[in-house]
């Protein structure tokens, strides 16, 4: 049973947060990917919303918007955006004349506040303390900036005299398809309608948002919260024996695990029946890793120690979620050699290590230096090319891969003065400065909404590119980040076959689900991880982050902060840490053989048989193995 949302009610200090996701086209912001935003806008308009039930309908509800939206609201831009935000309403093309106008607001950058991009309406009728309201809209984005494709946008209910006081803040968010919202909440205060006002506010990043069939309705005391309807999230394939599940499964059997041939004799050669043989993958090929704090990783106390052991107990590969990038690495000194602190500690854990990032081709992801270069910024590639060199030549031999260039498909700032194949310098560089290490180009907006396919079009269009000019790419990295709207786990392995294209290894590089609802976290993160792992060109999945305290989506943590498990994380060791982690203990028959299976990658066996042990180590590969292993 799916938990309940969590109501807000009438109270300064309430929140709410319930969203759907959606994938950025980056209209406002950078031409190379716009391509698809034409087709986009012109999707179908919103169906009629769903009707209240009859039994609901039946208790009267009070409107507590004005009949005329568009003639009554009150729009504000306080975000000071060049060109300035704005809104329209709309009739989409094939709509009844009579039909309910679409409102449409645009918000170009990002302002300090999300109500500095603002529509507001005063209430129609007064409220009473105690009366039970439902919110309800249709909603979808055509475009919003940030790395899981999600639209952010704010439903308020608040007054203004006799003195300000927010009674409800609901925290939105939209996805590329009309989806209805429905939120029940209760009213703590009176108002009347000279001090209420409801708003809709969308200052939160650049994006532009569709709101159509926006209603409050105010039951009074004519029903209940339990009463009402509310969204609730969920996906195709979730249930128990899905098709595409039992298929996923039986392909991770087939390419995933090989077969193990363990053949036990004595001195003489001859076979030892009976012998007690451990079987255990120590280090698995596929990547099961997670990003890292560097200051923790080194910081004394409780939490910490938890840290570093519940690392250890999760995990085979780490990634310094921040001390490598640029801007720290030349920070100081102290940053620097905390990083390397960090990094030092890892590897005689003995996790591999991914490199994050070379390169992010974003001024405000650049030093200050950088930031403050005039154009034409001859310079720039030569303080790329240097800082390059200096970091893989700190972690030349010791790094599994590095994200070479993160987020080129977003981040453009560098190309407006230097040619997009300048990029394949950079590959060149680190290839030549440490070529051990696997190069990956990384970025975001791919595997988590209906907007995909197009989101991969562009990329596999920068990547061949970037091959064409040389640049020696060994593998695609694709970020991951999940919203509350999950996307259908037999189109996720769709999107992988598009991704699989380009001939690479795939790996996702920034995994988690940002969403408050623990069981379909749990549920998703499960199927996920089965549909990626299933996919024949999938080389690694990378968690963005495990502890909430230590988490840049606390809500998509694997614990909590009190470090009690979530479902998420029993979800992830039940699969990562149990099934495919192979471990065998039984005997040899009376030929002094055990055949079993195992998920590939680095083995240790050891045999007891009487008294007396040995102990071997081997890669299982595909091909399988035959081990033959002597009892002293």
């Amino acid at each position: 049973m799916l938990p309940p949302l969590r109501f807000a009610v009438f109270a300064a200090a309430a929140s709410f947060t319930l969203t759907f996701s959606l994938t950025y086209s980056n209209r406002a912001v950078s031409a190379p990917v716009d391509t698809v935003s034409a087709a986009f806008l012109s999707q179908p308009p919103p169906p009629p919303p769903r009707p209240l039930s009859p039994e609901m309908s039946a208790r009267a509800p009070v409107r507590l918007l004005p009949d005329d939206l568009p003639g009554t609201v009150i729009f504000r831009d306080d975000s000071g955006s060049t060109p300035p935000a704005g809104f329209t309403w709309d009739r989409s093309v094939g709509t009844d004349a009579d039909a309910a106008p679409i409102l449409r607001v645009e918000n170009f950058n990002r302002p300090k506040s999300t109500d500095h991009v603002d529509a507001k309406w005063m209430f129609r009728q007064a409220v009473k303390r105690g009366d039970v309201l439902l919110a309800r809209f249709q909603a979808r984005a055509e475009y919003a900036r940030q790395e899981s494709g999600e639209a952010m946008f704010q439903l308020s209910v608040q007054q203004q005299k006799p003195g300000f006081a927010r009674h409800v803040q609901l925290a939105l968010t939209a996805g590329p398809e009309w989806a209805l919202l429905e939120v029940p909440f209760v009213a703590t205060r009176d108002a009347d309608p000279t001090e209420g006002e409801i708003h809709l506010s969308f200052g939160t990043i650049p994006q532009a948002v569709q709101i159509a069939s926006f209603e409050v309705l105010n039951f009074e005391n004519r029903a209940r919260l339990s009463d009402l309807p509310f969204t609730r999230f969920t996906y195709q394939g979730r249930q128990p024996g899905a098709a595409w599940r039992e298929a996923a499964l039986a392909r991770i059997q087939k390419i995933r695990t090989a077969p193990l041939d363990i053949r036990v004799i004595d001195v003489a050669g001859q076979p030892v029946p009976d012998a007690r043989v451990e079987v255990r993958l120590t280090r698995p090929a596929f990547i099961w890793g997670t990003s890292v704090d560097s200051a923790f990783i080194l910081a004394e106390g409780d939490d910490a120690d938890k840290y570093r052991a519940t690392l250890l107990a999760n995990f085979d590969t780490a990634v310094i979620e921040n001390g490598l990038k640029w801007p720290k690495w030349s920070g100081s000194v102290a940053s620097r050699e905390q990083a390397l602190r960090a990094f030092d500690w890892l590897e005689r854990q003995g996790l591999r290590q991914r490199g994050h990032t070379l390169v992010w081709p974003g001024d405000k992801f650049s030093p200050q230096r950088v930031q403050r270069m005039p154009a034409p910024r001859a310079e720039l590639p030569v303080l790329i090319g240097e800082h390059i060199r200096d970091l893989t030549t700190a972690t030349k031999g010791r790094v599994y891969s590095w994200d070479v260039v993160n987020e080129m498909m977003h981040e453009r700032d560098y190309f407006k003065t230097m040619p997009e194949l300048e990029a394949a310098e950079w590959f060149k560089i680190a290839r030549a400065t440490d070529p051990r290490a696997k190069l990956l180009i990384n970025e975001y907006s791919m595997l988590n909404s209906a907007r995909s396919p197009d989101r991969i079009a562009l990329y596999l269009g920068i990547i061949q590119r970037l091959r064409a000019a040389g640049a020696p790419i060994d593998g695609l990295g694709v970020q991951g980040h999940v919203g509350r709207q999950v996307r259908n786990p037999e189109d996720v392995l769709a999107d992988l076959d598009l991704l699989a294209t380009a001939g690479i290894d795939i790996q996702v590089t920034e995994f988690d689900i940002n969403t408050p609802d623990e069981e379909l976290q749990a549920d998703y993160t499960r199927d996920f991880l089965i549909a990626f792992y299933s996919h024949p060109q999938t080389t690694g999945l990378t968690k963005w982050g495990f502890w909430q305290k230590k988490h840049w989506k606390p809500d998509a943590a694997m614990f909590r902060g009190d470090w009690s498990e979530k479902p998420n994380a029993r979800a992830w060791r039940d699969l990562v840490r149990g099934e495919w982690l192979t471990r065998v203990d039984a005997a040899t028959d009376a030929e002094g053989r055990l055949q079993t299976r195992g998920h590939l990658g680095e083995y240790e066996f050891n045999v007891h048989a009487g008294a007396k042990t040995a102990r071997q180590k081997r890669t299982l590969t595909a091909d399988g193995a035959t081990i033959t292993i002597q009892i002293p």
